[in-house]
C-alpha cells in the first residue's frame, strides 16, 4: 500500500535534515555558539585568578582568559593595575564589554599604578555598595592587604560578594586576623560569595576555620576542612597547595573548572546558581 503524502513529506524531510546534518549544512544542538553569541559573558560565571602581575602577568594574557571563558565578574589578585585596565580597553574594542573598578593595591616599581586586587564585570551587571575595607594589620604599605566587596544579582537575589588576598605564607598570625575578620564582615549578609587568594591550604584550622564556621563551602566539593587527597590544588607546581577559592553561603556551584595559564596559580571558575543543584566535580585543564 502506498504511503500518505503527508507521511512521505515527513519522512523526506526527515531523511533530508539527517543528511544535511552529516554533511555539516545544518548545526547541530551541540555546537559552538555562534560568533556574535561568543562574544557575550555567560551570567552567573564568577573567575578569580592570582595573575602574578609582578612576574607573569600581561594585559594579552588577561584578554586571552576573559575571552576565553566569558564570566560576568573576575575577581584579580596580585595584579598590575595597569595591566587589567589595559585589558579591559581592549576587551571592549573586541565588543566584550567589560567594567573595571580598583580593589586594594601597593607600590610596585613593575606596576605603574600598583599591585593588588581588581574586579572586572559584565556591562549591565548590577554592582551596588562598591566598598574597599583594609585588614587592621597586614606587612605594611608595600604588601597592602584588605576587602573588596560589592552587591549583585544572581537569579534575581541580592548576593554580596568579597574579594580578597590574604598575608603571604610566612605570616600566620596576620593570616588567621585578616581570617576572622573576613568571616566576621561577611555574617550581615545571608547570601554571600567569598573569591580570592586566601594563601593557605583549606584543612589549616587555625586560618579556615572561622569561615567554615561562617557556613561556607569552596565550589570544590573535596576541599574543606578535613584533608582530602581529591581537593584540587590551585598552585600546579607543588603537592597539595589549594590557596585560590569560590566560597559560597546560600549559593550554590553548577559547574567548576580550574584552568592552568601559568606555573603559579590556576583560575577557578564557577556558573554559580540559586538553585538546589550538587556541587560538582571540578575539572582541571
Amino acid at each position: 500500500m502506498r504511503k500518505p503524502t503527508s507521511t512521505v513529506c515527513r519522512v523526506t524531510t526527515a531523511w533530508l535534515i539527517a543528511l544535511l546534518a552529516v554533511m555539516g549544512l545544518v548545526t547541530p544542538t551541540h555546537a559552538e555558539p555562534a560568533a556574535d553569541e561568543a562574544m557575550k559573558p555567560i551570567p552567573n560565571r564568577f573567575m578569580t585568578w592570582n595573575t602574578n602581575g609582578q612576574g607573569l602577568g600581561t594585559p594579552e594574557s588577561i584578554m586571552e582568559q576573559v575571552r576565553r571563558f566569558r564570566p560576568q565578574v573576575v575577581a584579580f589578585q596580585e595584579s598590575c593595575q595597569d595591566e587589567v585596565i589595559e585589558a579591559v580597553n581592549r576587551l571592549r574594542q573586541e565588543g566584550l564589554e567589560y567594567r573595571y573598578r580598583r580593589g586594594f593595591s601597593a607600590v610596585h616599581l613593575g606596576c605603574e599604578a600598583g599591585l593588588g586586587t581588581g574586579i572586572i564585570f559584565a556591562e549591565g551587571t548590577s554592582v551596588r555598595a562598591h566598598n574597599r575595607k583594609g585588614y587592621s594589620e597586614d606587612e605594611g604599605w608595600l604588601e597592602a592587604r584588605g576587602i573588596q566587596s560589592f552587591t549583585t544579582r544572581i537569579d534575581g537575589q541580592w548576593v554580596r560578594v568579597f574579594n580578597t588576598h590574604l598575608s603571604a605564607p610566612g605570616h600566620e598570625r596576620l593570616r588567621q586576623l585578616q581570617a576572622r575578620e573576613l568571616a566576621d564582615v561577611t555574617r550581615p549578609h545571608p547570601r554571600a560569595l567569598v573569591l580570592g587568594d586566601l594563601n593557605t591550604r583549606p584543612w589549616i584550622a587555625k586560618v579556615m576555620e572561622p569561615i567554615w564556621s561562617a557556613g561556607f563551602k569552596d565550589v570544590d566539593q573535596f576541599c574543606g576542612p578535613v584533608a582530602d587527597r581529591r581537593c584540587n590544588k590551585t598552585l600546579p607546581k607543588t603537592d597539595d597547595a589549594k590557596f585560590d577559592y569560590i566560597l559560597h553561603r546560600r549559593v550554590n556551584s553548577g559547574g567548576c573548572r580550574l584552568h592552568t595559564p601559568t606555573e603559579d596559580h590556576r583560575i577557578v571558575i564557577s556558573d554559580v546558581t540559586l538553585a538546589d543543584v550538587p556541587r560538582p566535580v571540578c575539572t582541571v585543564t
